[in-house]
């Protein structure tokens, strides 16, 4: 499988692109596009093409609901509102 995903500048990140992988700096669209253009339907190859899920591992989830064609955003995979942080991963506990 070839790589077809480019890595996302921080910088430019949205609330409607949600990162996905800390890690690695992945976002929605990318883990999308992987799936979408990339044919990638299950987590090892969106993490082959994107590099998503190989860090810690804590965004397999999220990876599994895009897959799934859900909202990436669910119970501990949904961001802290405070820090930006996943829930269970929060650095100010407002979660």
């Amino acid at each position: 499988m070839a790589r077809v995903i480019e890595m996302p500048s921080r910088a430019g990140l949205s609330i409607d692109d949600p990162l996905i992988c800390h890690c690695y700096g992945v976002t929605a669209s990318s883990i999308l596009t992987a799936i979408d253009v990339g044919d990638a339907e299950t987590i090892e190859e969106v993490t082959q093409l994107t590099d998503a899920g190989s860090g810690c591992g804590s965004c397999q989830c999220r990876i599994q609901r895009l897959l799934a064609g859900l909202p990436a955003e669910c119970g501990p995979c949904a961001l802290c509102p405070g820090c930006g942080y996943m829930k269970t991963q929060c650095l100010c506990h407002a979660a």
